[in-house]
């Protein structure tokens, strides 16, 4: 028994007509009852009744009717799932995120992914740059959300987000109630507490260089790895940073955030490895890139 049996059967048995659904199936009528009756002599039952007048389907053949549409409509929605996990829209993904991402950019981008997308299963891991590119390469996570550059020539990247850098103070700081920019220079006296470079070269580098651009080098007396912690420490006075814009949405009642005079830009850019990646995790870079593309991630 083949599914073209049944799917012959099945159109005959709706139609009760041999030369209609031999026109529908678009074959001749003499090959389509052949095909029933081999499909009668297989199961060894009696599914029609047929003469020159009518055709009728006996009390078997409306079980196995009732069976093979069963069959076919269950046939086809795994062949549908089956393509769907073949074009990436079903299975799961694995992402990497830093930082403040996790406040905007992340919430966003997932929550409009599975709107569309359901089917797919995303699993999130806060991590630092550095450890995104570990994983990228050894294939523990799929996508990373990092900041630029990326150095290993095994990671391809896409820039999804620039934003400016702001200044993090205590509450109690002499600058905390300026109504203007803050010149960069004039924090160059301050203790500074920061992530260090081995989070991630690009964040760390970027504050550095925009530093170096003021005339002097910070004077870093304690590091942390999360944003959150950084401001934690500032909320203590042990120092000052910088943050990109969108650590914002790290509410502390013990400090305030300052537009600085600098035009330094922190990238962030979504990574993955392309001798790793799954179609699942290709649908999705897709996915963002159109989105890039039409306005609707920013």
């Amino acid at each position: 028994m083949e599914l073209r049996h049944l799917r012959y059967f099945i159109v005959v048995a709706e139609q009760l007509h041999f030369r209609r659904a031999a026109k529908l199936l678009n074959i001749s009528q003499p090959p389509l009852s052949n095909q029933i009756k081999y499909l009668e002599e297989e199961i060894g039952v009696q599914l029609l009744i047929r003469n020159n007048k009518e055709v009728k389907i006996t009390p078997a053949g409306q079980h196995f009717l009732e069976a093979a549409r069963a069959c076919i409509a269950n046939l086809d929605k795994e062949i549908e799932f089956t393509q769907r996990i073949a074009q990436g829209k079903e299975g799961a993904i694995s992402i990497g995120f830093s930082g403040t991402m996790s406040f905007h950019l992340i919430p966003i981008i997932v929550k409009d992914f599975k709107r569309h997308h359901p089917g797919v299963d995303i699993r999130l891991q806060q991590l630092t740059t550095y450890d995104q590119i570990v994983g990228l390469i050894h294939g523990t996570i799929d996508i990373g959300f990092l900041v630029s550059p990326v150095a290993d020539k095994r990671i391809e990247s896409l820039v999804i987000l620039e934003e400016r850098f702001i200044a993090c103070l205590p509450k109690s700081h002499h600058l905390a109630d300026a109504d203007h920019v803050i010149d960069v220079s004039v924090l160059c006296d301050e203790n500074w507490v920061m992530t260090p470079r081995s989070a991630g070269h690009g964040y760390y580098d970027a504050i550095m260089s925009l530093c170096k651009d003021h005339g002097f080098m910070p004077n870093v007396i304690q590091t942390a790895q999360e944003q959150q912690t950084l401001v934690a420490l500032v909320a203590a006075e042990m120092g000052i940073t910088l943050l990109p814009h969108s650590a914002k949405y790290i509410k502390n009642e013990h400090v305030v955030y300052k537009d600085i005079s600098s035009d330094v830009k922190k990238i962030s850019s979504m990574a993955w490895n392309p001798n790793l990646l799954t179609d699942t995790a290709g649908f999705f870079i897709q996915y963002i890139k159109q989105g890039l593309k039409a306005g609707t991630i920013e």
